[in-house]
């Protein structure tokens, strides 16, 4: 899977989830809960089986870098008012929640264009014995995101209609997001492979996707009733994440 493949599906997908949301708003407010749960299910398992022992096998420091995602998706949450986990608060949409929205899809893009060969050639030589991992594959990550960003192009999309954008102002912001994956993937390339920097980025993208994960799956419980058709979305969510260790 290469890169621009990659930042092509991400564009796909936010002009898909847009185009829906145009369309189907009504039925997608049914479905939609259901979807945010498998992904965030999906992204939590991807953050432990995947990203967060690369994290650890390429730097020590990686839980630092971890704790900082995590603040830092705190501060883009407040800013972009929530749009990150699919949901729309109020019908104000500003600059500074666009800006949050992209700075949040351009980071959490830059681990696919970090060098997988060279990553994994790397962790063969200098992990610690007994390091295993699914390969050279940037497809987990890339799965994960796809269910992360249809959510929330439908989101950014109901909150433009909702802001009384027009039909031209509308597409022109849903393309640029769309087009921030291009970019992350980019910022990537232009470094060579440098093992504290990817594992830095890793730990960063697990802090971003924790709170995202955690937030989602919070706000799909129903208090303390147990919901079986949300519990059967969230273990299949885990379970397709250790799916894709094998």
């Amino acid at each position: 899977m290469t890169s621009i493949y990659a930042a092509l599906i991400l564009f796909a997908t936010t002009v898909v989830g847009a185009a829906l949301a145009e369309k189907l708003s009504a039925q997608l407010d049914r479905r939609l809960p259901d979807l945010l749960a498998f992904g965030g299910a999906f992204l939590l398992g991807l953050c432990f089986l995947h990203i967060l022992p690369e994290a650890y096998a390429l730097t020590n420091n990686a839980g630092y870098y971890v704790l900082g995602g995590f603040l830092l998706q705190m501060v883009l949450e407040w800013a972009s008012q929530g749009v990150e986990h699919g949901h729309v608060h109020g019908n104000r949409f500003s600059a500074l929640a666009f800006f949050s929205l992209c700075l949040h899809a351009l980071i959490e893009s830059i681990p696919l264009g970090i060098d997988r060969v060279g990553m994994m050639a790397w962790l063969s030589e200098n992990a610690t014995a007994g390091f295993s991992h699914a390969g050279h594959s940037h497809r987990p990550l890339l799965f994960g995101l796809v269910l992360h960003k249809l959510p929330v192009a439908v989101a950014l999309m109901a909150l433009l209609r909702a802001s009384g954008a027009g039909a031209g102002r509308r597409w022109s912001w849903v393309l640029v997001f769309g087009a921030m994956p291009a970019v992350g993937i980019l910022v990537a390339k232009i470094y060579p492979f440098h093992a504290a920097w990817s594992g830095a980025m890793g730990g960063l993208l697990v802090g971003i996707l924790l709170h995202i994960a955690t937030t989602v799956l919070f706000e799909a419980s129903d208090g303390h009733h147990f919901n079986w058709r949300k519990a059967s979305v969230v273990i299949l969510g885990l379970g397709l994440a250790g799916v894709t260790l094998l």
